[in-house]
């Protein structure tokens, strides 16, 4: 009970805290935040990063230590996890980018985020088939960013527009 207080309090704070400090803090974590709180020490970070796991099985292990962590979180954990695992260099490695990351990074130079990408509806499949395109397959991507970022856009996309901040809408 006291763990999925904390857990809960903390996810409330955070959110709080990264609205306030990061413009785009309104959009879903892409995993490297849950894996904080999913795996809150050394020890359980390293156990986790040792792991070679399916997405069903990482959904299972991240549901049973959170059960609190929404759904959505929790896919997006366990997809990011399924790419990124087993990672060599212990728990004080920098994880990989993430889903969200890798949007910011790559879809704002060219696109409108709120019309370009956040309120896109597509599968899996189909975020992997927009790299397909001419303009797209010079974006230098490993083919885990990409499974990391289609992982994440067909499952935290598209966002309801009264989610996304007034001046971001255009």
């Amino acid at each position: 009970m006291i763990r999925a207080a904390t857990l809960a309090m903390t996810l409330f704070c955070s959110a709080a805290v990264n609205a306030q400090e990061d413009p785009f803090g309104f959009m879903p974590d892409g995993g490297r935040g849950s894996f904080e709180l999913v795996f809150a020490d050394a020890a359980e970070r390293a156990w986790a990063l040792d792991q070679v796991k399916t997405v069903g099985e990482w959904q299972d292990v991240i549901a049973a230590r959170t059960p609190e962590l929404g759904q959505a979180a929790r896919e997006t954990l366990a997809a990011y996890l399924s790419v990124i695992a087993p990672l060599a260099g212990g728990p004080s490695v920098t994880l990989p980018l993430d889903g969200r990351d890798i949007a910011l990074a790559q879809c704002m130079s060219c696109h409108s985020l709120f019309t370009g990408y956040l309120m896109q509806r597509r599968d899996r499949t189909a975020w992997l088939s927009t790299f397909a395109s001419p303009f797209h397959q010079v974006i230098e991507l490993t083919p885990d960013e990409r499974e990391i970022f289609a992982d994440y856009s067909a499952i935290n996309m598209p966002m309801r527009p009264e989610e996304v901040p007034p001046a971001l809408r255009y």
